[in-house]
């Protein structure tokens, strides 16, 4: 299925396959969700990350607003990866890199990892073996898929995983303009583990934050403060548990 639609004057041909997608293009393009982070993402001179891509809809957004930045898109999912990049190439956007990959956080994300071997990732230094794959959670719903395994939730597939740190090595980024994330609840993990000198790195950051019982909003709030940077809070006005968190690196 295809919707037509235009967002600042440019027409834009949206494949979809369900409800669940349609839900995602009207977030950004009908309700306009990130409206509050437009200008966050027109003003960006380094690249713009956008971690949980699912069929494209944020980086097609920023690449909009701004076609000159380089945008770099992660998502893990084979069958939202391969509309990713359906969408990105029917309507033109040359600005995007995709990678089909999850992101996770290190190597606090392996708890399996015995001392050595947390050792030896953070010198550099870990074999791949095992290492680069996490677990997919998957839900009926396209854009809830998670690497956190929710309660009576067993399906799974096994992806490609990297991290931020990683991530920023192996594309040579010396700053981030924007960082956008959403990764249905793992966000509260990544958060907690980024390095110092990764935050330093961020101008801006776009979460959706998802709360649970054990992840709460105010605990992600306070983690990303401690680094230096100032929130605003957008709850989602159909359900109180979700919103948008727009965050600014005071010291850059």
């Amino acid at each position: 299925m295809q919707k037509t639609l235009k967002f600042y004057n440019k027409q834009l041909i949206i494949t979809y396959r369900d409800d669940s997608d349609l839900s995602v293009i009207d977030e950004f393009f009908v309700d306009k969700m990130y409206r509050t982070a437009d200008s966050l993402i027109a003003d960006c001179r380094t690249p713009i990350l956008d971690i949980g891509a699912h069929i494209g809809m944020f980086s097609i957004y920023a690449s909009i607003l701004n076609p000159s930045v380089k945008i770099i898109a992660l998502e893990p999912e084979p069958d939202n990866f391969k509309l990713l990049k359906q969408n990105l190439k029917k309507n033109h956007c040359k600005n995007i890199i995709t990678k089909q990959v999850a992101l996770v956080s290190p190597p606090q994300c392996h708890p399996d990892c015995s001392p050595d071997e947390v050792q030896d990732e953070m010198e550099g230094s870990l074999s791949t073996k095992n290492r680069d794959t996490t677990r997919l959670y998957l839900s009926p719903d396209t854009h809830t898929h998670s690497t956190i395994k929710p309660v009576n939730q067993s399906t799974n597939i096994e992806v490609p995983a990297t991290n931020l740190e990683k991530l920023i090595t192996q594309n040579k980024l010396k700053k981030i303009g924007l960082l956008k994330i959403d990764i249905e609840g793992a966000e509260y993990d990544i958060a907690r583990n980024m390095q110092h000198e990764t935050w330093n790195k961020i101008q801006a950051i776009v979460v959706e934050y998802h709360e649970s019982e054990e992840r709460k909003r105010v605990d992600l709030e306070n983690i990303i403060r401690s680094h230096g940077f100032s929130i605003e809070h957008f709850p989602n006005h159909f359900d109180k548990r979700f919103g948008l968190l727009v965050c600014r690196n005071k010291k850059i």
